[in-house]
């Protein structure tokens, strides 16, 4: 029989396989489908799929419903940049993608707070159903908002099917940019994967404590893109790119090495610039595609992220199962770091 874990594995299991799945679904379709109606659908499905969780009779049905939960969550993100920036100037494309990030953090903490207070109300620690409903709730509202509210001109038609190679070609540097971006998929995936282990297991601390520290990265995170965001308006891409992976080679060799404090800290940074780097590569992407073309472009960069993200926790785990302790896997990510720096000195100067 499975235990509990091997049940909750298969749902996140399946939740990441129905993102992929969307995900080459848009990569297919953006080029003829304009990016409102993309995250239109995408907003219904996970509606349905919030609904379909609230109301699950069983097991099975609750991974029908986690699914379409994932796999809305390509139909929403990729075309979200776009939509979120027509007729903004390429001068605030960073801050306007940063806030854009910076929903994903305090969309957690609300969940989060929501979750502790149906909990608290109704002395029940593992009441889950109604949070479901909540976020159906929000979500229906949402897709009323975006059917009633956001009216969008029509954007030109492009090419596309399958992995969209061509649309991604059109963007400078996109090879260098889409390996770096591929490979941090390794250093974010592992780095949130163990980040609370590594705050008990070295850096002493309790799961209370640990917990408060994940809390406290998820709000540092979404207070700090749109700063790095706007910053990136400023003084450009690449060099946010590069501090932001300074920070992270930092914040990973913290963890590793360093005392109590600077494992908290080092978590704290990491959490604080742990978008900045996926925000500002689809800012770069979207600075050098238009509607269409960068949904196609960023849906197939985000597949090879994605495959990348999945794998880092069981390379993550192996190690430290391997050496004993998260030293040498956090000391991997910061070498990983370094050499997506070193990638991305690489990608070409911006266009005037």
């Amino acid at each position: 029989q499975m235990c509990i874990r091997d049940w909750a594995g298969l749902g996140g299991t399946m939740t990441y396989a129905a993102f992929l799945a969307a995900t080459m679904l848009v990569a297919s379709i953006s080029g003829r489908t304009e990016p409102v109606t993309l995250m239109r659908v995408g907003l219904a499905v996970a509606a349905t799929g919030f609904t379909v969780n609230a109301l699950a009779p069983n097991y099975p049905v609750l991974l029908l419903g986690l699914g379409l939960g994932g796999a809305a969550g390509a139909g929403i993100w990729i075309p979200a940049p776009t939509v979120a920036t027509v007729g903004v100037s390429p001068e605030r494309r960073g801050l306007v993608i940063g806030m854009l990030t910076s929903t994903i953090g305090f969309g957690i903490l609300t969940v989060s707070g929501v979750t502790y207070l149906i909990r608290a109300v109704s002395n029940d620690d593992g009441l889950w159903r109604p949070v479901w409903a909540f976020e159906a709730a929000v979500a229906f509202l949402l897709l009323v908002l975006m059917v009633t509210v956001v009216r969008l001109d029509r954007t030109p038609a492009v090419e596309s099917g399958g992995v969209n190679l061509a649309a991604l070609r059109t963007v400078p540097g996109w090879s260098q940019i889409t390996f770096a971006y591929a490979l941090y998929g390794i250093a974010g995936g592992g780095f949130f994967a163990f980040v609370v282990a590594a705050l008990e297991q070295d850096g002493g601390l309790t799961r209370t404590g640990a917990t408060a520290v994940f809390a406290g990265m998820g709000l540092a995170g979404a207070i700090a893109a749109p700063i790095t965001g706007r910053l990136s308006d400023q003084f450009g891409r690449k060099p946010v790119m590069l501090g932001s992976l300074a920070a992270v080679t930092a914040a990973a060799i913290a963890v590793a090495l360093g005392p109590q404090w600077a494992v908290i800290g080092g978590a704290v940074l990491f959490g604080s610039v742990a978008g900045s780097f996926p925000t500002q590569v689809a800012t770069y992407v979207r600075d050098h595609a238009e509607a269409r073309v960068f949904a196609g472009a960023f849906a197939t960069m985000l597949l090879f992220f994605s495959v990348a993200a999945i794998a880092a926790p069981t390379l993550m785990g192996w190690l430290a199962d391997v050496t004993g302790s998260f030293t040498v896997p956090y000391l991997c990510l910061a070498g990983l770091a370094m050499t997506i720096m070193l990638i991305v000195l690489r990608l070409p100067k911006p266009r005037s």
